[in-house]
């Protein structure tokens, strides 16, 4: 085993035992004191800044408006009050001392009174309205009054005379009197769209089929004016759909005329002929090809319109569209008449069996 011999090191001397104290330095402030406003401006802020612009904006208003309220203590009053006379003066309206032709009244010793004073005002609504109750104080006090003069009067003015009253209690009105040739009141009750008013005079046995001179009916007046629940109460009261006017025309005429589809659409059902010819033998799709309306064509085709019809002057819809011009609409009519209806294929088993056997044989 080695024996290690433990020997003490020495310590080593302490350089900073023998040094002197530093002397503290003062601190200086470097910035003159002539720039301290100017430092603490900058070092403002933001929030600083805005109260000091909003006292700035609306302190001197409140200041001025307190400054105002103080008495003037240093006016001299006279020259107040000669101020105060001439703004007057200037305000007053003038009034004539003594005009010619008023007359001047004139006092028990001689003396004559003639003031210069403010004119009275006069409202403007009293030459509208009246005066309200002065003009009949007035009146009452006047000696004109006499309380007992109108007691023979009749009294109160009646709002209806006896002929009148007559005619109100009636339960039955009198439509014949409210009719002349052109309009009936059913008629003018259908175009309007007055449901209820039509249909309590239908309750008095009104003719619900009656034609003006044109030959109108309640219906056309219904179908011209598109009112589409009028035209279906009319239906279901047992309104006639196959009624011709002057002319010829059927309602579906007056129906394609409007562009109702479904007008049209409740005609059908009615089973109204869509092919029907008027007195120039015109059809409703001549009238759809003459109005350009291919939603129209479109749907009278599909539903079994005969296109190739001829009217009066040997034209059949297509004519009347070649007719139209060249244009997009003109070969859209075009289009549909040449393809619609389509052609419906219609083959059962019993057809098919029949030709295969037709052919074995």
């Amino acid at each position: 085993q080695d024996v290690v011999s433990e020997t003490p090191i020495p310590a080593k001397p302490n350089k900073h035992k023998h040094k002197k104290p530093i002397p503290e330095i003062e601190p200086e402030n470097l910035i003159p004191d002539q720039w301290h406003q100017i430092q603490a401006e900058i070092n403002i802020t933001k929030k600083e800044r805005r109260r000091i612009a909003q006292k700035l904006e609306f302190g001197s208003k409140v200041e001025k408006r307190k400054k105002g309220y103080e008495p003037i203590r240093n006016v001299n009053l006279e020259e107040y009050l000669e101020l105060k006379q001439a703004k007057l003066a200037q305000v007053k309206p003038l009034v004539l001392d003594n005009p010619s032709r008023f007359a001047v009244k004139e006092d028990k010793g001689g003396e004559v009174n003639a003031s210069s004073q403010r004119v009275v005002p006069k409202n403007p609504r009293w030459a509208v309205y009246g005066r309200g109750l002065e003009d009949v104080t007035e009146f009452f006090n006047s000696g004109n009054y006499e309380p007992g003069e109108n007691k023979a009067s009749e009294g109160r003015r009646k709002l209806f005379t006896k002929e009148e009253k007559f005619l109100l209690t009636r339960k039955k009105p009198d439509v014949a009197a409210a009719t002349s040739e052109k309009w009936l009141p059913l008629h003018t009750l259908a175009a309007s769209g007055e449901f209820y008013l039509m249909d309590v005079l239908l309750k008095h046995n009104v003719d619900i089929n009656a034609a003006d001179k044109d030959g109108w009916t309640a219906l056309h007046k219904a179908i011209i004016g598109k009112k589409q629940a009028i035209t279906n109460y009319l239906l279901r009261e047992s309104a006639n759909p196959f009624v011709l006017e002057k002319d010829g025309a059927t309602l579906m005429h007056y129906a394609v005329r409007t562009a109702s589809s479904q007008a049209i659409k409740i005609l059908l059902l009615y089973n109204v002929d869509i092919n029907h010819q008027d007195k120039d033998g015109w059809t409703p799709l001549h009238l759809a090809v003459q109005a350009r309306r291919t939603d129209v064509v479109r749907l009278l085709l599909i539903k079994g319109a005969d296109k190739t019809l001829k009217n009066e002057d040997g034209l059949t819809p297509l004519d009347l569209c070649l007719y139209s011009g060249q244009d997009t609409k003109t070969y859209e009519l075009i289009k549909l008449l040449k393809q619609l209806p389509k052609a419906r294929v219609t083959t059962t088993t019993n057809t098919t069996i029949n030709d295969t056997a037709s052919r074995d044989g």
